[in-house]
């Protein structure tokens, strides 16, 4: 097992009954296997099922903790509906062993593991890592931590809300994310992890659904000028006006979040029945403008995404639900990990036009392929497998580990939530031809319609803020004369993505990890983390240094809160420490028990 969790309990595994759900009150952790439906028309008594599983969350106890293991179709119909008195705390994305192959669209590669509990306070759970891997080919951890090993622990990270590390065969065997529910809500007042089995009372209906669509002719799209690629400042509901039916070839939203993000024109925190209100406006006007069979692409947050699908479910047919691992600040102790991509049509939906082309572009080429997992991104260790030719690549599924944030201020323009490019490549490489029009109503600092120009695409931007829209144009003018206007750049912006604040540019004495090491080490000597009195009193380093070169308190004394992974940085010998701390594991288990002590899970082989 690839995980760590800090937890003197090991919940008890209780078979509750495969045909029926029924009323407990016990203080229990829960968890509920349902089919994988592919499709929402598959999913046999689908108003049964959610009355069913509203009612037991309903007469559960108030502590009780509910996992349910489903396909993302259904997981998403359910939470549209959910019970008042049920609180989605996550949305887990697992991988499956195998990719579902479909015939028009991409390979299926996660199932949905749900979250919810009765009470309304933060999902209380132990704190659990996930142990480090390795690339096949260099045999060093397939993330290069770079100078920052000293601030990570020895075993592996944080859980995020993506389940890569462990992999089910959804039919046969998923024993593995029973074992980690044990540990990660080995916690009082549980005592229990109770198995209920419904894949056969709601097992998968058999007969196809085809939805009916019109064969009517369709309108051209037209605009003024710009050879019908236009970028336009303005608000989208007022612009959406002029734009034609059935006229867009693919669209895609990136909407504000409202989750208190720092926009030049638009208030991020309003209250949330307005914010849907107002999502469910622009939806509409999207499932009206594309084309039949076309593809209408939509990223947010899960919970949110969640609230999107029960509104586009009613105007649009369901195609698909892509995962985004686009780790987010480590705001808790399971890392947001999780982002959606929710993907509807109009009518049946068309093959999707990367996967039925006959050939590729070279942009579209690397758009449409992933790196393996586990492979690193070392430019020596790419280049020996290039030489060697290995064969390190995939077929893109639904499931995408391998596109990262812009973290780095030199890949960054001044916009807070400025997407990467590769990820904007991949959808519209996926959804559209050369030549079709792309669509985004919230266009930002042009990202979307950058890709488009550059996969040789049709775009029309929206953009409410006149300073992103007059940054998007400035960019597309550097691509018309041969820049690249992804390039790094010698410029901080003043945007931020995040609440962290920005230390000015300055030269630094002495550098941040010698300060962050030698704080380590005083830690060891007072056996507790020093306290910034602590570092006048007792540091060789002015206290000036550890005032002008961290963010905060936390930041200085990050590597005194953990293990540091210099002794792991390869394979060999990270499975040493293994040993080593089974060996450790072992003899702590002679010892006689301290209450006051967690005691940490030996990983398993």
């Amino acid at each position: 097992m690839a995980h760590l969790s800090e937890t003197n309990i090991k919940l008890q595994i209780v078979n509750a009954g495969e045909s029926t759900i029924q009323s407990f009150t016990e203080n229990d952790v829960w968890f509920i296997k349902l089919p994988f439906y592919h499709i929402e028309e598959k999913i046999s008594s689908i108003e049964n099922l959610t009355k069913e599983l509203n009612a037991f969350i309903e007469n559960s106890n108030k502590n009780a903790t509910i996992a349910i293991l489903t396909s993302p179709v259904f997981a998403a119909h359910f939470l549209s509906e959910l019970s008042p008195l049920g609180h989605l705390k996550l949305w887990i994305g697992v991988k499956l062993n195998k990719s579902l192959k479909t015939q028009s669209g991409l390979d299926q590669h996660h199932a949905a593991l749900v979250i919810i509990t009765r009470y309304t306070k933060s999902l209380q759970h132990t704190k659990t890592r996930i142990g480090y891997t390795f690339c096949p080919s260099c045999e060093k951890t397939t993330k290069d931590y770079g100078g920052k090993k000293h601030l990570y622990h020895e075993y592996g990270t944080l859980m995020s809300d993506v389940w890569r590390d462990i992999e089910i065969d959804y039919n046969q065997d998923i024993d593995c994310v029973i074992a980690r529910l044990q540990d990660l809500f080995g916690i009082k007042p549980y005592k229990f992890l109770k198995i209920i089995d419904l894949s056969k009372k709601y097992s998968p209906i058999d007969k196809e659904y085809l939805s009916e669509i019109s064969t009517s002719s369709l309108n051209d799209f037209e605009y003024n000028g710009n050879n019908n690629s236009m970028i336009i400042n303005g608000d989208c509901l007022n612009i959406f006006k002029k734009i034609p039916s059935n006229s867009v070839d693919f669209c895609f939203a990136d909407p504000p979040y409202n989750v208190n993000k720092k926009y030049e024109s638009w208030d991020d925190a309003i209250d949330i029945r307005e914010y849907f209100n107002w999502c469910d406006k622009w939806i509409s006007e999207l499932a009206r403008v594309i084309k039949p069979g076309k593809t209408v692409a939509i990223l947010n947050i899960p919970q949110w995404t969640v609230r999107h699908f029960k509104h586009l479910k009613n105007i649009l047919t369901f195609q698909d639900w892509i995962l985004w691992e686009g780790l987010s600040l480590p705001v808790r102790m399971i890392m947001p990990a999780h982002y959606s991509i929710v993907c509807f049509t109009k009518g049946k939906s068309d093959i999707i036009p990367g996967i039925s082309r006959s050939s590729h572009s070279v942009l579209e080429q690397e758009s449409l392929t992933t790196i393996k997992e586990l492979y690193c991104n070392r430019a020596s260790c790419v280049n020996k497998r290039k030489k060697n030719k290995v064969d390190d690549k995939l077929r893109v599924t639904n499931l995408w580990w391998d596109v990262h944030r812009l973290k780095h201020n030199s890949k960054r323009v001044d916009h807070p939530t400025q997407l990467p490019p590769m990820f904007m490549n991949r959808l519209i490489s996926l959804f559209s031809n050369e030549g079709d029009i792309v669509l985004d109503p919230f266009n930002g600092s042009g990202t979307t319609s950058l890709c488009a120009a550059k996969l040789n695409r049709k775009f029309f931007g929206i953009e409410l803020s006149e300073k992103y829209y007059n940054l998007s144009i400035d960019r597309h003018y550097e691509l018309e004369n041969g820049i690249d206007p992804f390039r790094k750049q010698n410029v901080t912006p003043k945007s931020k993505n995040s609440y962290v604040k920005r230390l000015e540019k300055q030269k630094y004495v002495v550098d941040k990890k010698t300060l962050q090491l030698d704080v380590k080490e005083l830690s060891i000597k007072l056996n507790r983390i020093p306290s910034r009195k602590d570092v006048i009193n007792f540091s060789s380093y002015p206290i000036e240094y550890f005032d002008n070169y961290f963010i905060n308190w936390g930041e200085v004394t990050a590597a005194a809160r953990t293990t540091g992974m210099e002794r792991v940085e390869n394979k060999k010998d990270y499975n040493l420490q293994k040993q080593l701390r089974l060996f450790e594991d072992k003899k702590i288990k002679f010892q006689k028990p301290n209450a006051e002590q967690a005691h940490f899970q030996a990983p398993e082989d």
